[in-house]
Order: structure tokens, then sequence, then C-alpha cells
């Protein structure tokens, strides 16, 4: 039995859900589950779905058939899809929960934290795959890989407004919501030789370090940009080791203008915080 075929009426909605189901098992078994309705959207390769909604319910309906076919018990995909405000579901999440919307902001906090920790944790989604005929999303092109692995680089010295960014937020930490800072310099030098842009250090330990990278940037300085703060927390981890200290690092990716998709994906996908459209 085809499941989708079988449990969803119309073919659009079937082809939606076969493209959202991938992309969702995808989320959770890379750890992120702070996605909003518009990433799933641009996922799906949409610019604008007003019937998120409803493909959200289909896909539920789909995995509630297939636990009911194959007695398993598989937890929700949709918790992973947020509000960007709320950073929590919508009030249509009360299809998976019809209490949901009884719930008080720090009851729906805690009762989606543990949605969320089911599917990240859950260790079948590929048989999930596989009973649904689907393949896990694959979050770049073959001609966008080709890209990232092979960038253009030698972008030029260092600009004014470059400059300009990175002492104003060495001297304004707060705009990038930090406090307490006992040490704070520009082109502070790591053991790999690397030249931090902004580097804090906090009263509680924390070690912070910014890439900046101003307006005028391509997108291909931004994704090297993405990969050296890959580098930079891979080296400053390396020196916590040597230290036989325990402090937290924090590594920042902080860009003048707005991340293009492709970045920002790149960016999630490994892990990188960052601050884009960024403003003195």
């Amino acid at each position: 039995m085809n499941i989708i075929e079988e449990t969803i009426s119309t073919e659009a909605t079937r082809r939606n859900v076969r493209l959202m189901i991938p992309v969702m098992v995808h989320w959770a078994k890379t750890g992120h589950n702070e996605h909003s309705y518009g990433d799933l959207i641009h996922a799906i390769g949409k610019s604008h779905f007003s019937g998120i909604g409803h493909a959200l319910y289909a896909v539920q309906e789909v995995l509630n058939a297939l636990s009911k076919q194959s007695g398993k018990k598989i937890p929700t995909l949709n918790s992973l899809c947020k509000n960007t405000k709320t950073m929590l579901p919508s009030e249509g999440f009360e299809f998976v929960s019809p209490k949901y919307n009884e719930l008080d902001e720090n009851g729906k906090r805690k009762f989606v934290t543990g949605l969320d920790t089911d599917a990240l944790n859950f260790p079948f989604w590929d048989w999930v795959l596989k009973e649904l005929g689907l393949k896990e999303a694959i979050p770049f092109t073959k001609e966008q890989l080709n890209a990232i692995k092979s960038p253009h680089c030698g972008f030029g010295g260092e600009g004014e407004e470059h400059k300009a960014l990175k002492e104003y937020i060495c001297q304004h930490p707060e705009a990038l919501d930090y406090s307490d800072i006992v040490l704070a310099e520009t082109e502070h030098v790591l053991p790999s030789g690397d030249r931090l842009d902004v580097y804090f250090e906090l009263a509680d330990g924390t070690h912070v370090a910014i890439e900046v990278k101003p307006s005028i940037s391509p997108d291909q300085d931004i994704t090297r940009g993405v990969f050296q703060c890959v580098k930079y927390f891979a080296v400053m981890d390396a020196l916590r080791t040597i230290e036989c200290e325990d402090y937290e690092i924090e590594v920042l990716l902080v860009t003048a203008k707005e991340l293009s998709l492709q970045n920002k994906t790149l960016a999630e996908e490994l892990n990188v915080e960052f601050v884009d459209g960024f403003k003195i």
C-alpha cells in the first residue's frame, strides 16, 4: 500500500508532502529544531505557500497512518517548524495535540521541547523514508556544492567599512548582546596564525570569536566566512584542550547584508551562529 496516496486525496498535497517530509527528516537527523515555516517553504522550492498549514496536517496524517500500520510509535516532525517571532508552532499545531492551545507559553515551550527531543533522537527516520518511498533531502544541488567547494579567493584588503564594523563591535559588545567583557580585541591572533576580526573574553570565562563581513562582500566571501568560523572553533577547542580548561567557546559570523538562502542553509547545516543585516 502506498501510504501517501492512500492517506491524501489530492495530488497537489501529495506532491507537497513528498517534498516536505524528506526536508523535515533531514532537520531531525542533523539536530535542527529552530527552522521557521518560511524555511520549509523555501526548502521545498517555493517562494510563497499559503497552504503550508494544510500540508503540515497532511504530513502528520501520513506519519499517523504509517505508525498505525507498523505498530511503531513515530514522533511528530511538525514541532521542528516554528513561527519566527515566538519560536513556537502556530495555533494550528493543535492537530498534533488537541490540548496545545490550552497551554500557556511556558507550557507550550516545555511540551514542544519534549517533542523536538523525541524527533531528534528517533533512530528510524531512514526506515520511515523507505516505507514512504522517499529519500532524505540533500540541502545543496551538485552545482551549489561545486561552487562551495571551489571558492574564488582574494577579495582584496580590508576596506573602511570592514574596519569600522570591527571597531564598533569591539567597542560596543552590547550590540550583539554580550556583556561583562574582561578582554576585547580586534585582530586577535590564534595559534594557527589566523586573525580574529573581534575577540572577547567574558567574566564567566567564555571565549568569543567574531568574523565580520561588510556589505560589499560577495556571497562567495560570506561562504568562506562560514568555513572560517568552523575553523576558528576547531582551533580554539584545541587550545582549550591543551590549556586543560573548561570554558565555553562561541563563534559568530556577523554580516552587514542579509545572508543568501544558500549561505543561511550552509551556516545552519554547519551549526555556525550568525547575525546578518548588522548595522552600526
